[in-house]
């Protein structure tokens, strides 16, 4: 269970830390339907997710690779899976690697520059480079029976949610 003050005082530290100014008190009303502590517990456990990623790409040498970008999502929960639909156009499978670690969802991929053997490159406006997006999952997702596809440029994962998500070790998602 979440320890809600400990949980806020960690993200306004964070928030101070970044900004230089304290959290201001505000207001924000939930929807009737929407369960107060699930909801504050997801957006922590995604906010904790940010923080790992952040404290991995920071650990990661420095090169002249580019900085990996995250490509739009749109994330459904239904009664009983959650779908996460990505952008990748010009990725093919094989460039993808998604993988469910504890509740947290990553793919990663490579998307190359389009080059003509002909012709000078006039505007590239198009985003290319490593891939890499994390998405929270609520902690009843099930590690098995993972299903992901990739038709027209949109990766759909889709993650039952009647199971545990206790178990931190790794796991590969093949992309069919």
């Amino acid at each position: 269970m979440l320890n809600v003050e400990q949980a806020i005082a960690e993200v306004a530290g964070v928030y101070q830390s970044i900004t230089g100014r304290a959290i201001k008190p505000g207001r924000y009303e939930l929807p009737p339907e929407v369960d107060p502590a699930s909801h504050a517990e997801s957006n922590y456990r995604q906010f904790k997710v940010l923080l790992e990623q952040k404290a991995r790409a920071s650990a990661e040498p420095r090169g002249k690779s580019e900085p990996a970008f995250a490509p739009p999502v749109d994330v459904v929960e239904l009664e009983r899976e959650v779908r996460v639909m990505v952008d990748v156009p010009g990725v093919t499978r094989e460039q993808l690697v998604v993988s469910m670690t504890g509740d947290a969802l990553t793919i990663r991929g490579e998307r190359g520059a389009l080059r003509s053997a002909a012709g000078m490159m006039r505007l590239e406006e198009r985003r290319k480079g490593p891939i890499l997006r994390t998405i929270a999952l609520p902690p009843r997702a099930r590690r098995d029976g993972i299903e992901a596809t990739l038709r027209d440029g949109v990766l759909t994962v889709v993650i039952p949610t009647d199971g545990h998500g206790n178990d931190v070790t790794e796991v590969p998602i093949d992309v069919k």
